[in-house]
Formats: structure tokens, sequence, C-alpha cells
């Protein structure tokens, strides 16, 4: 294909590409290379992902996660689309971004979804990819307080007790190797994934507060003395926990239309 004098190839991504992948990432989103090193080992057993080059060097990306389950229906999840900054203004990441939809489909998926970095792109998103926001969520902040014994959690063992908590319930369900890339996630930023009384957490460190993203238990009551705990054990003064939401609250996952219940228990979004 040719844009403005430049040709451009869109193609399945290689292990050749990998350093080009991991510059291009750290470019536009500034994680440590922690990060993306750990995705892209694990990407063979989530899912794959898209190039695109221009005159031959690697110009965007976009990866898709077909690992995830609700219920009996399978999903594919965007995620990382990403163009270097002298490439923009060619259409990439529209390009990038539905070759990358294209995939899940091929590879099974039965709907798409995906976490905007930014409120101002769902509307992009429901242009390109026909999502809209699915699900909303709600944050409060309160202080760190000691109170529970907290232990980190292997991967495996917290996506096992993930499921035992939510038996019954419509929710996320992840792969063991998209659990491992969640609990990468939260220990490149200071976390972890964690037992807390009789609850789980996955959570890291953000803004000098302790963010945590999912918190399970069997009584809800003790969200907050769990979080306040896990936010005592790093050495955080204060905690911002996220919690399901309904409309009205922020935006938060984007789906196509009618995929998601509203009471759908998301939580680990690779956000």
């Amino acid at each position: 294909m040719q844009e403005c004098g430049k040709t451009i190839e869109l193609r399945e991504i290689c292990p050749a590409d990998r350093d080009a992948l991991i510059a291009l990432w750290h470019r536009v989103f500034e994680d440590p290379a922690a990060l993306p090193e750990a995705f892209l080992r694990l990407l063979p057993e989530m899912g794959g992902g898209v190039a695109a080059t221009v005159d031959g060097a690697l110009a965007g990306a976009a990866y898709i996660v077909t690992g995830l389950r609700v219920g009996d229906r399978r999903a594919a999840y965007l995620y990382a689309v990403a163009v270097q900054p002298a490439y923009r203004g060619l259409g990439l990441g529209k390009a990038v971004t539905q070759a990358a939809v294209r995939l899940g489909r091929e590879r099974g998926a039965d709907f798409v979804c995906t976490l905007p970095a930014s409120a101002s792109l769902y509307g992009w998103y429901e242009r390109l990819i026909g999502v809209r926001c699915a699900l909303y969520r709600r944050e409060e902040s309160f202080p760190a307080c000691e109170g529970f014994a907290v232990t980190p959690l292997s991967a495996a063992d917290y996506n096992a007790r993930r499921e035992a908590l939510l038996a019954g319930k419509v929710h996320l369900t992840l792969s063991d190797a998209a659990a491992e890339y969640e609990r990468c996630n939260c220990r490149c930023f200071g976390g972890d994934f964690y037992a807390v009384g009789d609850g789980i957490a996955a959570a890291y460190r953000e803004d000098g507060q302790l963010t945590v993203r999912e918190l399970l238990c069997p009584d809800p009551a003790q969200r907050r003395a769990y979080a306040a705990a896990v936010a005592a054990h790093l050495g955080c003064a204060r905690v911002r926990l996220y919690s399901p939401g309904t409309r009205g609250d922020s935006p938060y996952l984007a789906a196509e239309p009618g995929a998601l219940p509203v009471d759908c228990v998301w939580s680990l979004a690779f956000d």
C-alpha cells in the first residue's frame, strides 16, 4: 500500500520484531522495559499482534488478547495500540486496530472489547470497531491501616482463588498466561497479587499511594479494611480502591453492544 509516497505494510508480528516493539511501547507509553518484555514473552499463549511498517521500518502495532472468557463466550481484548510519533497522520492507528480485531475474530472471539486510554477515545473506538462503554467503575481513597496478614500470591494461585470467589457471578475469566501478565503489570509498579484476610487483591503503587485494581472477598464489608491493610503492608499512607460501578460512574470497559451485562465483574482490564 502506498501513502504519501511511502510503502506501508500490515502483517502479524514476528520474533524478529521484539526489540522494535519494545522500543515503540516505551516511546509511546513510557512504561519500564520489563513490562513489554513480559507481555511479548507471554503473548504467544495469550493472543497475537499486528505490526505496521513504513518503508520497512516498524512504525505501529496493536495486540489482541484472546485467552479471555465471560461465561461460555470468548472475548478478544484490543490492547496497546501505538504509533511512532514520526509516522502519525498516515492512518496507521486505524489500520493496526482494525487488523488486530480481525485477527481476534479469526481466532474464534465472540466479541471485542478494549479499555480506551482516555475518555476522548471512547467515540473513536466506537466509530472504528463498534464498541461503546459497557462497564463503569468508581474509586474511593482512604488511609492505610494495619490489621490483616498480607501475602504475595503466584498468578496461578490468584487465578484459582479468583474463580472460586466469583463462582456464580458473571465475570471475566483469565487464562493463567493473562493472569501472569497482570501480575507482572502490578510488580513493575511496586505491587503484586496478594492474599489478604480471606480475600485477594491486585495492587500497585501510583501517584504516591497504593492503587487496588481488584479486591475480592466473601464479605464485601471487609473490602476497605483489606485494601487498607495491603497499603500499610507496602508502606503507603493512602489507598485508592476501584470497584465496579454503574452508569453515571466513570466509564471503564468498552465492548460491542449487548456483549456484557452491566453487573459483569471485569476489574483486571489491561490498563
